[in-house]
């Protein structure tokens, strides 16, 4: 019959994966060449040009509904 884990065992365990897969992650981080908080902050950016141009299309389409008078 196999031995109970206790709580501290499981937590142990919890941890001891969630770190590989942290280590596994920042390896393949590195692999595409960004490093620490490079990652991050290009998806940052990302996500602000992404939100200018949709804003900008919101912006294009509400000025369309303006001149037409009416809503969709």
């Amino acid at each position: 019959m196999p031995r109970k884990q206790s709580k501290e065992d499981r937590d142990y365990k919890e941890g001891v994966a969630s770190f590989n897969a942290w280590i596994k992650d920042n390896k393949r981080l590195e692999k595409m060449g960004l490093y620490g908080t490079d990652y991050y902050i290009r998806r940052v950016e990302e996500l602000e040009a992404k939100v200018k141009k949709l804003e900008a299309k919101l912006k294009a389409k509400n000025k369309q509904i303006d001149e037409i008078g009416w809503e969709e």
